[in-house]
């Protein structure tokens, strides 16, 4: 082989050699660049999940401020005023013997259940009321104010014996409670609720409420959601922030379950109830 050759096989060994580290830094780079993208992405998918969330307990704070006003509201004027009319039926100068006696005293009796509610109704309303009592406690209150009510039969069962939450997550969950069940009392035009809290394989903690009104179609719910269905959207914003899932099923004139599951903490730090 003479050197014109070898010179000519070097020159090549050189090129192909250049080449393989060309192709190797292009692939390089072009690996480095798409972890880099791929990193940046989830950076970006990340905050805007954190923006989400700031952005529903900012809404939420708001709404929860609302709700204490409106509760601070019916406690000094309209659960005063009806102290008012409630006392002025006292001095009302009738005697057991007028025809207008029982009228009169079933309407003072009337009158006082609905204080006694509203008062219940504004323990509900604040916050500080759940954070002080637990989230069993205040479910029950819930639940003794629901079965007063006459035309609606209410079936109530707790297994659970412990406060596994804090009060920011106790509030969460008692919120969406109270929105399933006004769903229930505005629309369903139920006249069975059932209630059920309990534990699932000891991990999870669980309510479920179901009922037997006229219940509805999915699809069409899910759509609604979408577009301006506020309830639902913000049972849903509060159950993402505690971490908690929730199943809707639901069938025109066959009623409506609703679940409402989140892990239970392994700290322990949970309060045993009385």
């Amino acid at each position: 082989m003479d050197d014109r050759t070898q010179e000519i096989l070097f020159i090549v060994a050189i090129g192909a050699s250049i080449a393989l580290l060309l192709v190797g830094f292009i692939v390089s780079v072009l690996f480095f660049y798409q972890k880099k993208q791929i990193k940046q992405e989830r950076n970006m998918r990340d905050l805007k999940e954190q923006y989400q969330k700031e952005l529903y307990s900012s809404q939420i704070e708001m709404q929860e401020n609302t709700l204490k006003q409106i509760g601070q509201e019916l406690h000094d004027n309209i659960k005063q005023h009806l102290y008012v009319v409630s006392n002025t039926f006292k001095y009302l100068p009738i005697t057991e013997d007028n025809e207008f006696y029982e009228i009169i005293k079933d309407s003072k009796t009337e009158i006082n259940d609905i204080i006694n509610d509203i008062a219940q109704l504004c323990h509900s309303l604040h916050s500080d009321r759940i954070y002080q009592v637990g989230l069993l406690e205040t479910i029950d209150l819930e639940v003794e104010r629901l079965q007063r009510i006459k035309h609606l039969k209410v079936n109530y069962s707790c297994t659970v014996k412990y406060n596994y939450f804090d009060g920011q997550t106790n509030t969460f969950i008692f919120r969406i409670m109270q929105e399933l069940i006004q769903n229930v009392l505005k629309h369903a035009k139920a006249t069975q609720l059932s209630i059920d809290v309990y534990e699932e394989d000891v991990t999870f903690f669980a309510i479920r409420i179901q009922d037997n009104g006229v219940g509805f179609d999915m699809s069409t719910k899910k759509e609604a959601a979408a577009g301006s269905g506020i309830g639902l959207n913000s049972m849903l914003n509060r159950a993402k922030l505690i971490n908690a899932t929730m199943k809707i099923e639901s069938e025109i004139g066959k009623g409506t379950c609703v679940s409402l599951v989140l892990p239970i903490p392994k700290e322990e730090s949970s309060i045993l109830t009385n």
